[in-house]
């Protein structure tokens, strides 16, 4: 599926923000940040491995709920405090890339790019994602559960919100 741009069509959530930019920006770019708020409400975040950098790697592991999971994060492109283009997927505790550990065609890989800017002391967030070369299964699933990713984003980003209220 496409938008009317001719790009892939996918998840888009835009968030605002009581804080600079460049705090936001900062809350993604140094694991000991990131493992304070990404991920469920309740869950633990451990960083196996961060290389915040164009063509680096994040892996880490996430507890919660009795389950854990490992996920990875591939850095396409950064440009400080602006933008983080990623493409993201789960992976095992080795850092490759693997199946979603839920009963479901998910696709393997997914592009994100996370925009900020900043206008009277808000941050506005912007996230976007799309899978990189699914099959028509993994594509159904990805839109079937768009509801549900947009719900699990907000969620997240509420904890971000809370994080960057305690370093200001």
């Amino acid at each position: 599926m496409t938008n009317q741009n001719g790009n892939p069509s996918g998840l888009k959530i835009v968030r605002n923000f009581k804080a600079p930019k460049t705090l936001v920006f900062q809350a993604f770019s140094t694991p000991e940040a990131f493992a304070e708020w990404w991920g469920p409400a309740g869950s633990v975040l451990t960083v196996a491995h961060c290389d915040f950098t164009k063509g680096g790697k994040m892996h880490y592991k996430l507890e919660g709920n009795g389950q854990t999971m490992w996920g990875l994060f591939k850095y396409v492109n950064i440009v400080e405090p602006d933008s983080v283009e990623f493409v993201s997927s789960f992976s095992d505790e080795a850092g490759n890339v693997c199946k979603s550990p839920f009963p479901m065609e998910f696709p393997l890989e997914i592009f994100n790019r996370i925009s900020l800017t900043e206008k009277n002391g808000i941050t506005t967030l912007t996230l976007e994602g799309h899978p990189i070369n699914p099959t028509e299964e993994q594509l159904s699933t990805y839109h079937s559960i768009t509801p549900n990713m947009e719900q699990g984003f907000g969620n997240t980003f509420d904890q971000l919100e809370v994080y960057l209220a305690k370093k200001q």
